[in-house]
């Protein structure tokens, strides 16, 4: 209530403020073939398209991972001219063996998985 000159009035009432609708999205529910980039394609497309990006990721990571491996090894390599005939030169040795075996290791599992998918041109580059 306000007071005004001496008199009581009920407070004014103003009508309460609409709620916002909510309007539908346009956007495509997420997972699905329209919001993966596929248009109008089915659910086989979808995994498709899910499955060729993962791989795309995991061929990206790997190809990181392998080039630090191999940029470890030339340090380690560098160390070991300098060292000489330094007791420790054989850990050293042992460790650059390591890395250029997990290198080897990575290389394979890709061009292994890659044969099963059927890629062509893709053969196993083991040696042993």
């Amino acid at each position: 209530m306000y007071r005004i000159a001496g008199t009581y009035s009920p407070a004014p009432t103003t009508p309460a403020p609409a709620e916002p609708r909510v309007q539908p999205s346009r956007d495509p529910p997420p997972g699905s073939p329209q919001a993966l980039g596929c248009g109008a394609a089915g659910p086989a497309e979808a995994i498709r398209y899910l499955v060729e990006d993962r791989e795309r990721i995991d061929l990206g990571l790997a190809d990181v991972v392998v080039r630090r491996l191999f940029t470890a090894g030339l340090d380690l390599q560098a160390v070991l001219g300098v060292m000489g005939d330094h007791p420790m030169s054989g850990r050293i040795c042992h460790a650059m063996d390591e890395l250029d075996q997990a290198i080897q290791d990575i290389r394979d599992a890709i061009f292994d998985h890659l044969a099963v998918r059927g890629c062509p041109g893709s053969t196993s580059t083991s040696t042993d």
